[in-house]
């Protein structure tokens, strides 16, 4: 039993560890949209064999970012401005929610906490808008969105999110320049503002706004 145990534990750590790997290679543009994972070439690069590869790529294929094409394979899954569309509404309505949770739940010291680690993350994300650094900016925009879900404690609203913005990684390259990561910066600015007056209509009209912003320049860059 001791044995079957830590196969499987093994077995858990390298479908982890291949689809961390895989989901890099995604992010980083290595791999693109429409670009076939092959399990045979990440099984070698990794040296591990394909079951624990395929079991990987199902994970991603879970949450959006690879689709599997019946006779064809598995690829990096290609986003239609529906996707986009569907995945934005959806991600309104979760941050919305979340936004009003934390307004209306937290304790005057959590809303404090919560402050304070918005700021970190804005001064952050200000550093790496004005280095015109689009990688670190999207990990500071995640942690910026993230910190306030966390802070309702609702794990299913977490996982739930994650799937949506996980799938917005393959539009990132939309956005390009220092001068439209500091406008976006100075709307999250506006978010955290509005959340520490606890005033909900305009932290989540300001959410949405930024949202559909973003959501729309991700239409024109995924457009021919």
């Amino acid at each position: 039993m001791g044995k079957e145990i830590m196969e499987t534990s093994h077995r858990k750590v390298f479908r982890e560890e291949i689809r961390n790997a895989i989901r890099e290679a995604i992010f980083s543009g290595e791999l693109n949209p429409g670009d076939r994972i092959i399990e045979t070439y990440w099984a070698k690069e990794l040296g591990v064999s394909q079951g624990p590869v395929r079991e990987a790529i199902r994970d991603l294929e879970a949450v959006g970012l690879v689709e599997t094409v019946p006779f064809k394979g598995s690829r990096v899954r290609s986003l239609s401005e529906k996707d986009v569309r569907d995945n934005y509404s959806v991600r309104i309505c979760l941050e919305s929610k979340s936004i009003r949770d934390v307004i209306t739940m937290l304790t005057d010291d959590q809303m404090e906490q919560l402050a304070v680690s918005l700021q970190d993350i804005l001064k952050e994300m200000d550093d790496c808008a004005k280095r015109g650094d689009l990688r670190a900016f999207t990990e500071c925009d995640t942690a910026f969105h993230r910190a306030i879900i966390d802070a309702t404690g609702n794990q299913v609203l977490l996982k739930l999110w994650e799937q949506c913005n996980m799938r917005n990684w393959l539009t990132v390259p939309a956005l390009t320049n220092a001068e439209s990561l500091l406008q976006l910066q100075s709307g999250h600015q506006h978010i955290c503002q509005a959340i520490c007056a606890k005033d909900v209509k305009e932290a989540t009209s300001t959410l949405e706004d930024h949202l559909t912003g973003l959501m729309d320049g991700f239409i024109r860059g995924i457009q021919p």
